[in-house]
């Protein structure tokens, strides 16, 4: 039997604009089990900005990119996916089109240094872009976030998996996504199912075993959340305009099996029904939270702790074969 691999988003472990480095991160993530990590752009753009003698972004990105990966090889830590790509979808003007597919020949770039094979979207895809992912031997993970405007469910993304019809291309499939989207109520801390929620749930699961194949799925993220302010008192990017689901998503996820925190969605059942179908590649702790923009010390070493702690619980409850139970 296969033994699952368990990644964490670098973002997950403190934001950098308060301070928290990569490197801090990365032995964060080592120190607390972690078989591998998911980097963020912001926080691959923050190690960057320690090279101001290099006078080029692409330089800079690059020689970032390179030192990420030597620090994560030096501790026995792989990097797993870059993410997310997008701001591509809705471009007509030939000029931003090029300027936007010169970025993404870059991020595939950096991918190559990092010894990374995920390049993640949660926007529409574009021929070009697909087949500048496979130049680069790259897979492109695309996943559909709960707020999205064109794709907000698993189900319209496996159309356009279908219809795109090449090996490279797959789902990221997000347990606080797909719960959020078919059960929540972000802004109700009292009732935060709705009334037809583990019905329209159980449903979408149903589908989802009947449809996805495992080889499908490039990689699976983890989260749960707890309920949302809807006037966003405390929460760092205020943005009243934002549709609900991602005035949660932005600063409420917190891990799976985080019930005691105030973890409300049925996002262990989405769990199970993804590892029945046979999936068996990796898995990424990935939340978003106020606390991450805290500049305590502490912060990268709580959130990595939580969420090893998570995937303890979670693979327990999943009846999973993991190395780290």
């Amino acid at each position: 039997m296969s033994i699952i691999k368990v990644a964490v988003a670098t973002n997950s472990l403190g934001k950098s604009a308060a301070g928290h480095t990569i490197h801090r991160k990365l032995q964060a993530a080592k120190t607390h089990g972690f078989d591998g990590l998911e980097v963020a752009f912001e926080c691959l753009e923050a190690q960057a900005a320690t090279y101001p003698s290099l006078q080029s972004r692409k330089d800079r990105l690059l020689a970032a990119a390179e030192d990420i990966y030597k620090a994560a090889k030096s501790l026995g830590l792989e990097l797993i996916a870059l993410n997310p790509f997008g701001a591509y979808d809705g471009l007509k003007d030939p000029h931003d089109v090029n300027i936007r597919l010169q970025e993404a020949e870059l991020w595939c770039q950096l991918c190559q240094v990092m010894h990374i094979d995920i390049l993640q979207s949660s926007r529409r895809i574009c021929a070009h872009w697909v087949l500048l992912t496979q130049r680069y031997d790259l897979r492109v993970a695309y996943e559909a976030p709960s707020w999205g405007i064109h794709s907000n469910t698993w189900q319209q993304v496996q159309k356009i998996i279908d219809l795109v019809d090449l090996p490279n291309v797959g789902h990221c499939l997000d347990t606080f996504h797909i719960a959020s989207k078919e059960a929540g109520d972000p802004f109700s801390s009292i009732s935060p199912i709705r009334a037809d929620g583990y019905r329209n749930l159980q449903s979408s699961l149903d589908e989802l075993k009947r449809i996805v194949k495992p080889e499908n799925i490039v990689y699976f993220q983890l989260s749960d959340a707890t309920a949302a302010n809807p006037d966003q008192e405390g929460y760092p990017r205020r943005d009243m305009n934002q549709p609900p689901f991602m005035t949660q998503s932005r600063n409420c996820r917190i891990y799976p099996c985080e019930e005691s925190r105030g973890g409300c969605l049925p996002v262990v059942d989405v769990a199970k029904a993804v590892f029945d179908l046979g999936y068996c590649g990796w898995v990424s702790m990935e939340v978003f939270h106020t606390d991450m923009w805290e500049k305590r010390n502490s912060v990268p070493d709580d959130w990595a702790r939580r969420g090893m702690e998570s995937w303890k619980k979670l693979a327990r409850r999943c009846g999973l074969n993991s190395s780290k139970l």
